[in-house]
């Protein structure tokens, strides 16, 4: 009885054309150019509690395209494109609106755990304001398409996976041929999303208790650290012990059930970045947070805020602030003094329009992202 011939992984065309692709990114700006994302990958925290089952969204030859390839990026430092890995579908889906549909109903509906997805993002060139590729029913046959994702909203279909994948394989070769042979700048190169940044570290070094005060939690890591991931842990509080860290750099506290924070984080003078997001009992920032004099990335996503303390204009360095999905009703005047912001992130606020205009024109250099 003659064998059956078993299909290899990469045998169908779409498989071919990428792995022809990295072929030509890798030769013409090197391996930096080239890459993939861990299908573990864990974001730092979730927009919402209740996740969803993508399965119905996604079609069968993107199905067979990451299980042959896995979730693959390439990067010319000027455009790029990656496949999002399952978590980071979740998420971003999550923070997707629908079209046609308040934000402020979506949201609800997603706290409460009662949404239907209609639309689950897979691919991006750039996630800071949610800008990417999703799959959702056409609106002429019902069929799974690809849609456009333009600032959190689908705009329009772009046809079916394997017909749109063909275009970005065209338009990304296209991209590498008009580099002329220049090369790349190696520094651009690499991950394109920031997704590995904003993820849970795979691996833990430090062994920390599963029981416990949050003080014990402290306890387990020397005071000479440079970064602390309690992203996830129940804390609760955070102990006036984190002042002892005179070294720290970065600081990430994401969905840690934090309430309030004590004034001894002022202390922390090396602090560039400082994630808080996704403790949405956080209902204010203790004015000490005026003495984070080296701090350049603040996250306050999805936190209970309802306004910002005044001090929070004396953070000179401050390039990075995210207040998405925050209860803040009008814009703090402190926001009015961070000269050197370059993006603001105010997207699900019900800030009035106007005042945001103001901003705009107070802070020209800044991006500010809304709805």
């Amino acid at each position: 009885m003659a064998k059956k011939a078993v299909k290899k992984s990469g045998d169908t065309p779409l498989a071919k054309e990428w792995k022809r692709l990295e072929k030509q990114f890798s030769k013409a700006l090197g391996k930096a150019s080239i890459g993939g994302y861990p299908a573990e990958l864990e974001p730092r925290g979730m927009s919402f509690a209740h996740a969803f089952e993508p399965s119905p969204l996604l079609p069968q030859d993107y199905l067979q395209f990451v299980k042959e390839l896995g979730y693959r990026w390439v990067n010319t430092g000027d455009t790029a494109l990656g496949f999002l890995p399952p978590r980071w579908m979740l998420n971003l889906s999550q923070q997707m609106g629908e079209p046609s549909r308040p934000w402020d109903a979506v949201r609800s509906e997603r706290e409460a755990g009662t949404h239907t997805y209609r639309f689950v993002m897979f691919a991006s060139r750039d996630i800071n304001d949610v800008n990417g590729y999703c799959f959702g029913k056409s609106e002429a046959g019902g069929e799974l398409v690809v849609w456009n994702v333009e600032d959190s909203l689908p705009e329009s279909e772009l046809g079916p996976f394997s017909t749109w994948l063909e275009a970005e394989m065209d338009a990304l070769g296209e991209a590498l041929s008009a580099l002329d042979g220049e090369g790349g700048d190696d520094e651009a190169l690499g991950e394109p999303l920031g997704l590995e940044g904003e993820s849970l570290e795979m691996k833990v070094a430090v062994k920390l208790p599963k029981k416990g005060s949050a003080e014990g939690v402290l306890a387990a890591f020397p005071r000479t650290e440079k970064e602390l991931t309690l992203n996830g842990r129940k804390l609760g509080t955070l102990p006036a012990s984190i002042g002892e860290f005179s070294e720290l750099e970065r600081l990430w506290l994401g969905s840690t059930g934090l309430k309030q924070l004590p004034g001894e984080l002022g202390q922390l003078r090396k602090l560039k970045k400082l994630d808080l997001s996704f403790n949405r009992e956080l209902l204010s920032l203790p004015p000490e947070v005026g003495q984070l004099q080296a701090l350049e990335s603040l996250n306050l996503k999805n936190t209970g805020l309802t306004t910002l303390p005044e001090e929070l204009g004396r953070l000179e360095r401050l390039t990075f602030l995210d207040l998405q999905a925050t209860a803040l009703k009008s814009l703090p005047a402190c926001l009015f003094q961070l000269k050197s912001l370059k993006t603001l992130d105010l997207y699900w606020t019900p800030i009035p329009p106007e005042e945001i205009e103001r901003l705009r024109r107070a802070l020209p250099d800044c991006k500010v992202g809304t709805l």
